[in-house]
């Protein structure tokens, strides 16, 4: 072998046993190889029990839907659905035992059935996503609940959001498909009033003939209008569509009571809030509402009369019916009603004339 190749093969050894002793010691190989082998069974433990938790989540949901639906004692279904966030299961307790305590009462005292389900939907201000709107759709399918109510805790200083649901608002053509309703502070910290509001939100949903309170006899309906008076006191508890609900309800019942019972105190009453709420809109702002409130104050104010006649009260009462009737006049909805009232009487009329047509022609 020429002496070039020799020395060239020499300096190969060289590096090759200088690498080799830079290697660890194999007994510091095999604690890398049990350290990776242990890192490795941890992520498999990890990953087998996510899939254990998923698949006892589905099973859990499952199973409470199928319980709903196959409960056949008569009345609604509430189903109470995961609340997020750091304290949800602490919100979800207290909206738990805020609808048992205090729904009936918003809900005439019927029996109702109440569960919980772990489903997620998110907990937003604005349209559900339509992920969460599907969720929805197969919930109440399902299931077969009436309501659905979900959340997310965001802390003592952003409060505690709660949305509600029901089939028709999810297949109804509004985009958003829930009421939102936000609570401060923490879950402990709630009073009867905060209770109070959630089962008001919840049976408002089951109930929405709330807001017709001339479906119901007044001795029936005093009880909860006198609940729902409470909670006007506390102006920081409902806010947006809740509390111009809560407004509206109360002055609508308050109304029906005091003429069903003929009591003037419940006339002031009813008169009080619809001007109240008059002077927080304008007739462009709802046009329906505001000739709701109109027409509500004028009757409230005509009442009133009838206990202590005053010419320029009576007045005064008939200005608001005049604008509030004639501010429905120009409102789509109430336009529309009028074609279809049209329409029928026109039907009828041609079904008169026939009757009349083939009587003479018999005879």
């Amino acid at each position: 072998m020429p002496t070039s190749e020799t020395g060239v093969f020499s300096s190969l050894l060289e590096q090759a046993a200088q690498f080799a002793e830079g290697l660890p010691h194999p007994d510091l190989l095999a604690v890398f190889g049990l350290a990776a082998m242990a890192i490795l069974s941890v992520l498999i433990a990890i990953w087998l029990i996510g899939k254990v938790l998923s698949g006892s989540r589905r099973l859990h949901q499952y199973a409470s839907m199928r319980a709903m639906r196959d409960d056949g004692n008569a009345g609604t279904k509430v189903m109470v659905a995961s609340v997020g966030g750091v304290g949800g299961m602490s919100v979800r307790k207290a909206v738990l035992d805020s609808l048992e305590r205090h729904l009936p009462m918003f809900n005439f005292g019927s029996p109702f059935y109440l569960g919980s389900c772990p489903i997620d939907v998110e907990a937003t201000d604005f349209a559900l996503s339509k992920t969460d709107h599907e969720t929805l759709l197969q919930t109440f399918e399902k299931s077969g609940a009436d309501l659905i109510i979900w959340g997310e805790a965001r802390g003592r200083a952003k409060g505690n959001m709660l949305c509600f649901s029901t089939p028709d608002m999810v297949n109804g053509e509004s985009a958003k498909g829930f009421v939102a309703v936000n609570l401060m502070g923490n879950p402990s910290d709630w009073g009867e009033d905060e209770r109070r509001a959630i089962a008001y939100v919840a049976g408002r949903r089951l109930r929405p003939s709330l807001g017709k309170p001339a479906d119901f006899r007044a001795d029936r309906l005093l009880p909860i209008i006198q609940s729902m008076e409470t909670l006007l006191t506390e102006t920081t508890i409902l806010t947006g569509k809740a509390r111009t609900e809560l407004d509206d309800d109360f002055a609508a019942g308050a109304l029906h009571i005091g003429e069903q019972l003929k009591d003037p105190k419940w006339l002031e009453k009813a008169a009080e809030y619809r001007t109240r709420a008059l002077a927080a809109m304008k007739p462009g702002d709802d046009q329906l509402r505001w000739s709701q409130a109109k027409i509500d104050l004028g009757r409230a104010m005509i009442l009133q009369c009838e206990h202590k006649f005053e010419p320029l009260v009576l007045q005064e009462a008939m200005n608001h019916l005049r604008e509030g009737i004639e501010a429905t006049k120009s409102d789509r909805r109430m336009k529309l009603a009028d074609t279809g009232l049209e329409a029928f009487n026109h039907a009828e009329t041609m079904l008169a004339n026939r009757r009349r047509f083939s009587i003479r022609w018999n005879t």
